[in-house]
């Protein structure tokens, strides 16, 4: 008998959602019944789910979040839960005892790891530690800091890059570029640019923006990987990596992809899992710098939300994370190297039950 999977699923709104839920429902030995959760009620991918829920946003009303998982638990006897945001991923790990005392199975590895991956200053000292090359990096704790800061990493020569140690999706991310005399938004709708240190200064202070949380590091100008990673108490099962290829490197969605197979990324990623003796999935954002050496940028404890591409590209990093959730054997991938993928709105099959929502 296939064993059948209730399985909960966040951020079912996410643009590629289509892929990440072909990409479960295509397996061959287990039944799944998907329940779909976002905190938009028109999230698209709830036409793709057995059902769906509008629950608050994590980092919002990270209390109402949990309280409604547990209400949508007490209706559907949920079997697992799989989730795809850092505050989902930080819940997940602070609560892991409470859902083994409901018997429901979380992605998520363990939270002192889960804590570490979301801070980019406790993550890249980590690694630092443990003999990785993650380049130079310096916490930011005031304006003032600025020009200290960029000095050590080469500025005015260079350009430097300031973050938020626990930013997502390139908010608030600021490049330092001695040539820019005045601030270049990068993001139509988040606060995210460059400039010169001194312009730089100006605007934070104009929109009261404080830098205390942030991190300093080079600005690598080279190509940056997707890697999407899922472990075994730190043995690697399978190993994703897609190049981006998009117009503007800090877009936060997919406008272009490369599989890829680039033996500099595969051991840079699968070393990273391993110092974290991560149990679950993980991604990361991995740049190859001018002397062609790997430097992360970015971790989760979580896959990000393209990883249906490399299922498209012959590996289904989704089903083989449930296989590992549901101690369901592993099935044997192999991504095809240099596969072009773009993103396209398709027609898809929705269930009949949905036929009218929307309409």
């Amino acid at each position: 008998m296939k064993p059948r999977i209730k399985i909960c699923i966040t951020c079912v709104g996410g643009r590629l959602i289509y892929d990440i839920i072909r990409a479960i429902r295509d397996a061959d030995d287990y039944e799944v019944e998907i329940i779909g959760i976002d905190s938009e009620a028109s999230a698209s991918g709830r036409l793709l789910c057995d059902s769906f829920y509008v629950v608050p946003h994590s980092e919002v009303d990270p209390k109402g979040w949990l309280k409604e998982i547990y209400n949508i638990n007490k209706k559907n006897k949920i079997d697992g839960l799989i989730a795809f945001s850092e505050g989902e991923s930080r819940l997940l790990g602070k609560n892991k005892k409470s859902f083994e005392d409901l018997n429901i199975k979380i992605s998520i590895t363990d939270n002192a790891i889960v804590n570490i991956l979301t801070d980019k200053f406790l993550m890249l000292s980590h690694l630092a530690k443990s003999g990785i090359d993650v380049g130079e990096f310096y916490t930011v704790d005031k304006i003032s800091n600025f020009l200290k800061t960029a000095k050590k990493l080469g500025y005015p020569n260079k350009k430097v890059v300031f973050k938020p140690r626990h930013g997502r999706g390139s908010r608030g991310v600021l490049i330092a570029d001695e040539s820019q005399s005045s601030f270049a938004p990068l993001l139509p709708e988040r606060f995210c640019g460059l400039g010169s240190i001194k312009v730089l200064k100006k605007v934070c202070e104009e929109k009261n923006i404080g830098i205390s949380d942030y991190i300093a590091m080079p600005y690598y100008g080279g190509n940056v990987w997707d890697v999407d990673v899922l472990s075994k108490k730190g043995e690697i099962i399978n190993v994703a990596a897609r190049m981006r290829q998009l117009k503007n490197p800090l877009w936060p969605t997919s406008t272009g992809h490369k599989s890829s197979a680039d033996p500099r990324i595969i051991n840079y990623a699968s070393k990273i899992s391993k110092v974290f003796n991560i149990n679950g999935p993980s991604d990361y954002d991995i740049v190859i710098d001018d002397n062609g050496k790997p430097k992360v940028l970015d971790a989760a404890a979580r896959f990000s939300g393209s990883v249906g591409v490399s299922y498209v590209a012959g590996v289904n990093m989704m089903s083989q994370l449930l296989r590992l959730m549901f101690n369901i054997p592993f099935k044997k991938y192999s991504i095809i190297d240099g596969m072009l993928l773009r993103p396209y709105i398709t027609m898809a099959p929705i269930l009949e039950k949905h036929e009218l929502d929307y309409l």
